[in-house]
């Protein structure tokens, strides 16, 4: 059972209980520029200083996850996929939970009979795009976002796709042949009618049930995952290995798919820029990803300054690195 805090509770001197932290990536380890800030990355190496081992744990590929995890220096296995797939480099092991290759096939063909829904499948060493990768009006639109806000961030973005091996078909028969080992997860981005990826939801929910897990991160975009597989489960696949218990992990991450994993942990922070429905999940919010609150969250960590579901003001970017 999760231990919930009163509001008058405080850490002070008590860090000490915790053992590990997981943090999600796009919009808490990195801000809109897609850098981990130099005060972010001494306030990570600091909890780690003191006696805090540091993961991640994301929705990205293994492979866009990986440069990220090297970035901070991890030091407990790596979660990725949203679960799906957990890396323990210390024993050079890993753990799968996948989709079947025959959910995933038909998935896939149920959404290819929606107009203009773009599909992608995450395999442990590549990504599989069904068609033009840039087929999708709104992948289109979603592209251009960063690149509106942020020409660094879109370059950083864009540096980050390019560690993941692509190939590229017309169907979902190649796509399926192409697929060398069974899916870690089917990525589906709707199209401009939002309606269309609620109409899709209902109907694989409908015909799998608890066989599969949806979960999301992006504006109209789902990820399908095996039945039970989240980021929580993920987590607590990890702190099994490591012979912890949830009580002494802490879990940052801005997003619904970050959730169960706040609600996980014994201590589960949102941050700032995440959705009220991620904010009321969490024990503590710290501030946005633009105002370096995962760095602002350590710091107040460890000295003693954490009171529990205390929301610190939020401010504009930090223009202070780029």
């Amino acid at each position: 059972m999760k231990v919930k805090f009163k509001n008058s509770d405080l850490f002070k001197g008590n860090y000490k209980k915790f053992k590990l932290a997981a943090l999600d990536i796009d919009g808490t380890l990195i801000n809109s520029h897609h850098i981990i800030t130099s005060r972010t990355k001494n306030a990570i190496k600091k909890a780690k200083d003191a006696g805090i081992k540091v993961t991640i744990s994301t929705g990205r590929h293994y492979r866009s996850a990986l440069s990220r995890a090297k970035e901070i220096n991890i030091d407990a296995p790596l979660i990725c996929s949203d679960g799906a797939l957990i890396k323990d480099f210390s024993t050079n092991s890993a753990i799968y939970h996948s989709l079947s290759k025959e959910i995933a096939a038909d998935i896939m063909k149920t959404a290819s009979q929606y107009d203009d829904f773009k599909i992608q499948i995450f395999t442990e060493e590549r990504k599989i795009n069904i068609g033009s990768s840039y087929r999708s009006k709104y992948f289109k639109r979603f592209l251009r976002e960063p690149l509106k806000h942020s020409p660094i961030g879109y370059f950083n973005l864009m540096r980050d796709f390019a560690f993941i091996p692509v190939t590229n078909v017309k169907n979902v028969d190649e796509a399926i042949k192409a697929m060398e080992e069974e899916p870690l997860k089917v990525v589906v981005y709707g199209n401009e009618r939002q309606e269309d990826l609620k109409l899709f939801i209902e109907e694989i929910t409908k015909k799998y049930k608890d066989e599969i897990s949806i979960t999301s991160a992006i504006d109209n975009c789902i990820d399908i995952l095996r039945g039970g597989v989240s980021k929580a489960k993920g987590l607590a696949v990890v702190s099994e290995k490591l012979g912890l218990n949830r009580e002494e992990i802490i879990a940052v991450g801005d997003n619904i798919n970050d959730i169960k994993m706040i609600e996980y942990a014994g201590l589960g922070v949102a941050m700032g820029n995440a959705p009220e429905r991620v904010k009321s999940k969490a024990d503590y919010v710290t501030a946005d990803n633009d105002s370096e609150g995962l760095a602002i969250f350590f710091e107040k960590l460890l000295a003693g300054e954490i009171q529990i579901k205390e929301t610190l003001p939020q401010t504009k970017f930090c223009q202070s690195e780029r």
